[in-house]
């Protein structure tokens, strides 16, 4: 098409642009709809809203739908999936999106299309709910007394190492490797250097990029690549190896790293920390009530400063617990919890902790009787209080409750669970479950 404008030098031809440019939708009747933000796919003809609307919300009636169109458009015609009505459309009436909505634009000059398809996305899943699975299971094949998985390696190479030892008591223990983001394909790894039927595997620590273990006669190991271990010179007899602390920055004053124990000097049991150089230092005096073993741990933050937290396990007496101690040095700890408080999980060993969607997360141990625990409990203040999870958060009918997991969280948001024990003296479930809170994953899995 051409125009001339009293002269023959000049033409003019309109373009082929045939796009929605924007869209928008509104409802009296669903809140917020008109601030939900659609993404318009040129190149595929798709128009969507990337964050999806609140599970359990309901397109049943028409809403108001806006668009604006290219100028060279000349019509546009929908075809409405809920109702199988194709109408010519003037951009502006409501139309039902129950179901996909097709748009047809035409060009001026009668030939040129272009069709996009429009969907309103609704969560499917209630968000809160926890959906769990066995990820893996029938790993090793033979029977497990112990077991303790911890990633370790660096950013560019994360591994799972399992470390087992076998029901036979004859046999020495054993590593199996899985790259994190794996967890079903699992490799032999050779090992040395542990004394057979003597290592706490579930103390087993990593600290300034090597592994610690702690054996029941007070010894202490490390290694550099999670295979090869030897004996740590000077070190002071072990009765617990309790965790990590890491370094800090945040602030005026620095935090230095340590790894925190409970040793025995000279027959009296002491707090006792090691820093990176593998130099000691001796704190207060064990508290009657302190956990020694069955304790579970986690590392968090709290008013800039990275503390380590130890819940329920047994004290020196062999009591069992339902307490929380947090330190933030090694060598001085707090309870948390009042023992009056309504607010405690039961007493038991073997607990999982681990920090999950900026709370902690307790799945339970073996509790008094030797009867193990499914029970989810959430803090969110630190370990002070505990609360029961509600139906939303729960392990399903088929797991079995379970103490000594090893517990992990991946990049992904999901949990892993690994191992665990019906009883102190069963073996080992030869098992990993997998599970996530449902709206911690829907930015992943749109």
């Amino acid at each position: 098409m051409s125009s001339c404008l009293g002269s023959n030098d000049t033409v003019s031809e309109l373009g082929k642009d045939c796009e929605i440019l924007t869209f928008t939708l509104a409802s009296d009747s669903i809140e917020g709809l008109s601030s939900v933000v659609f993404t318009i796919d040129q190149l595929n003809g798709r128009i969507y809203n990337t964050d999806s609307l609140p599970y359990g919300t309901v397109l049943k009636d028409k809403v108001k739908c806006t668009v604006r169109l290219a100028s060279t458009v000349s019509g546009c015609r929908v075809l409405q999936h809920a109702t199988g009505d194709t109408i010519t459309w003037n951009t502006t009436d409501s139309l039902d999106f129950s179901k996909p909505v097709e748009f047809k634009n035409y060009l001026w000059d009668g030939v040129t299309t272009k069709s996009y398809v429009a969907q309103v996305n609704i969560h499917q899943v209630l968000p809160d709910t926890m959906i769990w699975e066995t990820y893996a299971e029938n790993i090793i094949d033979e029977p497990i007394k112990a077991e303790k998985t911890i990633v370790f390696g660096n950013s560019n190479a994360e591994y799972y190492y399992m470390y087992i030892q076998p029901a036979n008591a004859t046999e020495s223990y054993r590593l199996y490797r899985s790259a994190v983001g794996d967890g079903k394909n699992w490799t032999v790894a050779s090992l040395s250097g542990l004394p057979a039927g003597e290592v706490v595997l579930s103390q087993i620590t990593e600290y300034e990029s090597q592994l610690y273990a702690v054996t029941t006669k007070g010894a202490l190991y490390h290694s550099s690549d999670g295979q090869s271990w030897t004996a740590v010179s000077n070190a002071p007899t072990i009765k617990a190896l309790l965790g990590s602390i890491k370094a800090s920055t945040t602030g005026t004053i620095g935090q230095p790293s340590a790894l925190a124990a409970v040793i025995s000097n000279n027959g009296t049991l002491a707090f006792a920390k090691m820093d990176k150089s593998q130099g000691w230092s001796t704190g207060d005096a064990l508290d009657d009530a302190f956990p020694v073993s069955g304790f579970a741990n986690v590392n968090y933050v709290s008013n800039f400063n990275n503390r380590l937290m130890i819940a329920g396990g047994r004290d020196k007496s062999s009591n069992l617990l339902n307490s929380t101690w947090s330190t933030s040095d090694g060598l001085s700890w707090a309870q948390l919890t009042d023992d009056a408080s309504d607010n405690l999980f039961g007493k038991q060993e073997g607990a999982s902790i681990i920090q999950y969607d900026d709370k902690l997360f307790m799945l339970s141990g073996i509790m008094e009787g030797d009867t193990a625990s499914s029970k989810i409990y959430w803090s969110q203040d630190g370990g002070v209080s505990w609360s029961v999870s509600d139906t939303m958060a729960v392990m399903p009918g088929t797991f079995k409750a379970r103490g000594f997991t090893s517990i992990y969280v991946d990049q992904n948001k999901f949990m892993y669970l690994f191992g665990g024990k019906e009883k102190n003296n069963s073996n080992v479930l030869d098992q990993i479950w997998r599970g996530r809170i449902n709206y911690l994953g829907f930015k992943d899995d749109e």
